[in-house]
């Protein structure tokens, strides 16, 4: 039997990403994006968001930190990695990664100084390079 391994998200960039590049020379981008999540707190629906720490590597880390900015929204499809470590003093930590396999931008149009109106540039594809 095979298994699934992924995670599937619509929200908002919580901050402006910031392209890096690691190391071993991949780009890198880490951000935080928001989803909303409805609660009810006494007789009325409260809306408030979920936050999603998400890392996109190489064609998806470039073409976010290109053109990407706090509050734009895309659809997301990530691989889910948990990791344990155990700091100096020797408490254990857990954290879930999202790791971006596949990125799809929702909101139509580049917000460019030299291109105004013009549609915004596809995603790539993935590149098989996880």
């Amino acid at each position: 039997m095979h298994g699934l391994n992924k995670a599937y998200l619509i929200g908002h960039i919580g901050q402006d990403p910031e392209l890096r590049t690691t190391a071993a020379g991949r780009q890198l981008v880490k951000l935080s994006l928001a989803t909303p999540h409805s609660r009810k707190v006494g007789e009325e629906w409260v809306e408030t968001p979920d936050w999603h720490r998400l890392t996109l590597f190489d064609k998806s880390a470039t073409f976010i930190g290109a053109y990407a900015k706090k509050g734009d929204m895309l659809a997301v499809e990530c691989s889910i990695r948990p990791n344990k470590w155990t700091d100096k003093d020797n408490v254990t930590h857990y954290e879930v990664n999202l790791i971006v396999d596949r990125v799809l931008w929702l909101n139509g149009k580049h917000r460019g100084a030299e291109a105004k109106d013009a549609p915004l540039p596809t995603p790539p594809e993935d590149d098989g390079t996880r």
